[in-house]
């Protein structure tokens, strides 16, 4: 019996240790994901992540995934024959919902006389080519983007306009947020790249002409499991004529709560992460809407001291709101800005958040 009774104590002594070593490695576990996926700020949670953990893989996140949002979103910069000058926006959105349906907005700016074209299409399903394999496909009657690799073609024809461009890059990607996701505090996450410079190379149809034109254009893809409907943001792409691209994105809650000001800025395919230690942006101006009467800061400073960048943009075309109620349910303002100061270059802003019409910058 007193041989038994040592063995029993051993053996609880053992179990006892075994669980208490148990308990220990799920607290050390737990505390260390808290830390990790945390939502604190930006500039804090990558300063704990590998420099190399890239999460995106190309060519293969460029083809559609199964979140529910995502979008693939160009600007460009385009000039045609005659020397007559053009921007444009082309996004196609794909939501996963109780139902599932894509969207596209597209718009023209003609820079001679100020005149500011949109268009909006909506389907339920449909419109997206399986077939196409590390890559995209979207046809919806006579729009069409596809593309692969930085290999692109957008197509749109309407009443106002045509445009039939093929586009293709001549940077390597960006993968924003470091390795290729964003943090979006209770809205989500995000997966995002850039192509930051894509060689545009097509004709533009306007007023019953048919141009050749050449230009520079930006390609954004997001997607994830976030929700626009609870974010405000001013966005920047800047292609500036030194060889820097800049992306900004100011990141506001829906009471005007600073959620992340971050960015990007690559040079020779090095790109380097922005935080809000780096740069400033403010607003110098505002439009408002006739038909909306929501205020738009058209004109920013922004400032990057250690970059050496100390720059002004303005809106090219003051008029460039976006009703979108048809398609997605909401307004916003996107168009092309000049770039003044210590750099120059071609510039575009999105606006996306400014309902309230009381306030005049966020």
């Amino acid at each position: 019996m007193k041989i038994r009774q040592k063995f029993n104590k051993h053996q609880l002594l053992k179990i006892q240790f075994i669980v208490v070593s148990l308990i220990l490695f799920i607290t050390i576990s737990a505390w260390l994901f808290i830390e990790v996926t945390s939502q604190g700020p930006a500039s804090d949670w990558f300063e704990s992540k590998s420099e190399n953990t890239i999460v995106v893989t190309l060519p293969q996140d460029d083809a559609p995934h199964q979140d529910k949002m995502e979008w693939w979103y160009y600007n460009g910069h385009i000039t045609s024959e005659s020397g007559k000058e053009y921007s444009f926006h082309f996004t196609t959105f794909i939501i996963q919902d109780l139902i599932s349906y894509m969207v596209k907005h597209v718009s023209l700016s003609d820079h001679q006389t100020g005149r500011h074209f949109t268009d909006q299409r909506r389907t339920t399903g449909g419109g997206v080519s399986p077939e196409i394999e590390n890559g995209f496909k979207f046809a919806l009657k006579n729009w069409e983007m596809s593309g692969s690799d930085g290999k692109d073609r957008l197509i749109v024809r309407n009443i106002d306009f045509d445009l039939d461009l093929t586009l293709e890059s001549t940077m390597p990607p960006v993968f924003h947020g470091n390795d290729g996701i964003i943090f979006l505090g209770q809205a989500g996450s995000s997966f995002y790249y850039s192509r930051t410079r894509m060689a545009i190379s097509g004709t533009v149809k306007i007023d019953g002409k048919t141009e050749a034109v050449t230009g520079i254009a930006w390609f954004d893809h997001q997607w994830g499991d976030f929700a626009t409907t609870q974010l405000a943001w001013a966005w920047f792409s800047l292609q500036l004529d030194e060889g820097l691209d800049v992306m900004i994105y100011q990141l506001h809650d829906q009471e005007n709560n600073s959620m992340l000001y971050a960015g990007s800025i690559t040079q020779n395919g090095i790109t380097r992460m922005l935080f809000d230690d780096d740069f400033t942006i403010t607003p110098l101006d505002t439009w408002t809407s006739k038909k909306t009467g929501y205020i738009y800061p058209i004109a920013w400073a922004i400032n990057m001291p250690n970059k050496n960048i100390n720059i002004k943009t303005r809106s090219i075309i003051e008029s460039s709101e976006f009703d979108a109620n048809q398609t997605t349910y909401n307004v916003y303002w996107e168009g092309a800005v000049s770039i003044e100061g210590t750099h120059t270059g071609k510039g575009f802003m999105e606006l996306y958040g400014y309902t309230d019409k009381a306030h005049k910058s966020m």
